[in-house]
């Protein structure tokens, strides 16, 4: 006749995951719900049983990040707008001529904003303001320039405790010359405050350090050049010290290029800003303006550089003019009042009025070359082009010259002397009218640039954006924490559900799902490191931990009668899953409902049930086991009420082989019918090979697992060695299960409480 405890037997199949034997169950089956796609409530729970983590990294992020927004320097910025008009529109414009302008690319703003950001330009504003020389306050580390900001009106007692010459108030300096050899470009010195208007010049790394006083300038010989150096003012205490940085010249106005952003607002429109930032409201919008006052300066010098060569050219030919038409005027004069007047003929007059017509047509070339010489050189085809005709022209008065020369002497000399007072009249008008239009051109000569918003200095800063950044540090540090929870879950790859347990089993093995408690942990943090353990179903029998045991006590003892005996095993895959504790309390709890229990510590490696109950060691079951001693001498009775207990005894060496000898056995048929129950605790299952030895005499076994720590993997491989040593084991205990919002279990001992492993 067959055992009823066989009815269902265990066996593990390599392909399948193993199933346990379900015990006589008169209720009918209840079909397993189906594990869904996407586990959202999983999800939730992983975040809610990691929210101290999650909340202590978002906290953590957030702090620092607070600290980061309240000292980091502010960052100002200001900005300019210029408008680049169409310097020469097309008045007439046909239909193709509007139809290729709508491909045309609008050039000009490009080549303004290249020319804002050239060294032309950003030389001279660094030059006017002295960029290169940098002077700030030595503040202590990190939050030294907060403190200072706070107290920017007063003057401080430097240093900290007297020590270091930290500044902490709103003490500056300003430095108009300093000068350092080119291999000491770049290094930092220092300017320490003393008393009576004076400082000392120290630091960069070199031996070099003088006294000097505000206001004098010094010049320092040294071996690689010359130290020049002038302190205009020093407002600070004694002590106070100031760092001072010669930077180099060309490294500055790259620094202040790569900085600016330059931008045509709109395509095509024309209209150009320029934004700077820096960590001084006044500094970037006096550069900004120096930048903006400049390239304004250097755009209308370049449209009037043309006019103001040619003007500079005439200016210095029309005095020499002036001087030959008044020496012309007087020959004439001279000539006149010597001789009278005399009457030409006809021929002299034509031939006068030719050489005049020559010499005004040479007046026109040698004033056209005037003005191409300003714009090409002398080998341009124009200018040679110009030369030939001056060469004819010239030929031309040398021939009306001869025939002059056959005049009478009187008459020649009278028309050569009328012949150069009109032509030195001529060329001398020409050449001031000519003056006076360019005078007018550069005076009028309106730039195609102009300046529609000037930079104004910057009231508030838009860096640190405090608000921002403690927004982001707080979803960073959620994301942060939330990623992490998940990574911790996935690389532990515990089972936090016992549904899941049960879905991996396709049976509904779990007897009973203990949370622990919070209260376990503050009588544990009372214990002695050696002393005594706290029984929680003894000192909290309310605490739902206790509760879950009850709950488990009724199954067992429903399922009792259909174990071949009354020995009950709780063997558990690994350390630290709280089988001791389950054990001792779920031993409390039987002896409490009236019946007769013997709890066995049978963990010959690490037991120690023996502390829950304050006895020793001693005398046990290794000592039993040996035959040193009979089985009513190691048994403590009466532990609890109605509770016995045998210890592990002194620890043998030999244990795995201890456990196999036939008094073991022997033991267990002795004390089992003198109990309602025997319920033994052996060591960790998958560790060593004790909990097979001992689940070979139980009439039932139970697997005690723990929420987020024991894996699928190690439950398949528990069950897979039970049955190869013929163990069928009949349930799971799924102990340290978190109490969740909306767990029934969280009505008890007033929410949810941290968990506890003996």
């Amino acid at each position: 006749m067959s055992n009823p405890a066989d009815a269902h037997p265990l066996t593990h199949i390599s392909h399948s995951p193993p199933v346990l034997s379900v015990p006589f169950d008169p209720r009918p089956p209840e079909p397993l719900p189906e594990e869904p796609t996407v586990d959202l409530k999983g999800y939730f729970n992983t975040l809610y049983d990691s929210r101290w983590l999650i909340g202590s990294i978002t906290a953590f992020i957030t702090v620092v990040a607070v600290l980061y927004a309240l000292v980091a320097k502010p960052v100002y910025e200001a900005n300019l707008m210029i408008h680049v008009e169409e310097e020469s529109p097309n008045a007439s414009k046909n239909i193709l001529s509007e139809a290729s302008s709508l491909f045309e690319t609008k050039k000009a703003a490009i080549a303004e904003m290249e020319l804002l950001r050239s060294r032309m330009v950003v030389s001279r504003a660094v030059d006017n303001l002295q960029l290169y020389i940098e002077v700030q306050p030595k503040y202590f580390p990190v939050a030294g320039f907060w403190f200072a900001t706070q107290n920017a009106g007063n003057l401080s007692n430097p240093g900290l405790f007297g020590y270091g010459g930290y500044v902490w108030g709103g003490e500056k300096a300003d430095v108009s010359v300093f000068e350092v050899p080119e291999s000491w470009l770049n290094r930092e010195f220092v300017l320490t405050a003393r008393a009576g208007n004076r400082y000392r010049f120290s630091g960069g790394g070199q031996r070099l350090a003088f006294d000097g006083t505000v206001g004098q300038r010094y010049r320092v010989p040294l071996p690689d050049g010359l130290l020049e150096i002038k302190v205009d003012r020093l407002y600070a205490n004694p002590g106070a010290r100031f760092r001072i940085k010669r930077k180099s010249r060309l490294g500055t106005i790259q620094a202040i290029q790569s900085s600016m952003v330059i931008t045509e607002q709109g395509k095509q429109s024309g209209v150009i800003e320029v934004k700077l930032q820096g960590e001084s409201s006044a500094r970037i919008n006096s550069l900004l303006s120096e930048i903006g006052r400049e390239y304004m300066r250097q755009n209308l010098a370049r449209k009037t550089e043309e006019a103001e060569k040619s003007l500079a050219f005439l200016n210095q030919q029309l005095p020499i003019l002036k001087r030959q038409l008044e020496q012309s005027e007087d020959r004439y004069n001279q000539f006149r009042n010597a001789h009278g007047t005399v009457d030409l003929r006809e021929e002299a007059r034509m031939s006068l009025t030719q050489a005049a017509a020559a010499r005004t047509r040479r007046m026109e070339l040698i004033q056209k070359k005037t003005e191409l010489l300003s714009r090409f050189t002398e080998d341009h085809p124009v200018v040679v082009a110009i030369n030939r005709q001056r060469k004819e022209v010239d030929a031309e008065i040398e021939a009306i010259a001869g025939r002059i020369r056959t005049l009478p002497v009187m008459e020649q000399d009278e028309a050569r002397l009328t012949r150069d007072i009109k032509v030195n009249t001529d060329l001398y008008t020409a050449l001031s009218n000519t003056a006076q239009q360019l005078r007018l051109i550069s005076v009028g000569r309106v730039s195609n640039v102009r300046l529609v918003d000037a930079p104004i200095a910057p009231e508030k800063p838009i860096k640190p954006n405090r608000p921002l950044i403690v927004a982001m540090a707080v979803v960073t540090g959620l994301f942060l924490g939330t990623l992490i929870a998940f990574t911790r879950k996935a690389m532990r790859g515990g089972i936090d559900d016992p549904q899941k347990i049960e879905r991996m089993l396709r049976a509904r093995v779990v007897y009973a799902s203990i949370p622990h408690s919070g209260n376990q942990d503050k009588l544990m943090r009372k214990c002695k490191p050696d002393g005594v353990l706290p029984l929680l179903a003894q000192i909290l029998p309310e605490d739902p931990a206790v509760e879950s045991l009850r709950s488990f006590r009724a199954a067992l003892q429903f399922s009792m009668p259909h174990f071949k005996n009354n020995v009950v095993m709780m063997a558990g895959p690994t350390r630290d899953l709280g089988k001791s504790f389950i054990a001792a309390n779920f031993a409390a709890v039987m002896a409490a409902s009236g019946k007769r229990v013997l709890l066995i510590d049978a963990d010959m490696r690490n037991g120690h049930l023996h502390r829950y109950f304050g006895v020793e060691r001693g005398k046990g079951l290794s000592r039993a086991i040996a035959g040193g001693a009979g089985v009513d001498e190691v048994i403590h009775r009466n532990v609890l009420d109605r509770l016995d207990f045998i210890p592990t005894g002194e620890l043998p060496t030999n244990r795995a082989e201890f456990l196999l000898h036939l008094n073991f056995g022997t033991l267990l048929e002795t004390v089992s019918p003198q109990y309602d129950l025997v319920l033994i605790d052996p060591p960790p299952l998958l560790a060593v090979a004790d909990a097979l030895i001992i689940g070979a005499h139980a009439g039932a076994v139970f697997l005690v697992t723990r929420s987020a720590v024991t894996t699928e993997g190690q439950i398949n491989e528990s069950i897979k060695r039970l049955n190869h040593a013929g163990i069928s084991p009949r349930g799971v205990l799924f102990n340290d299960m978190a109490l969740r919002l909306g767990d029934y279990r969280s009505q008890y001992g007033g929410g949810p409480q941290l968990a506890y492993v003996a």
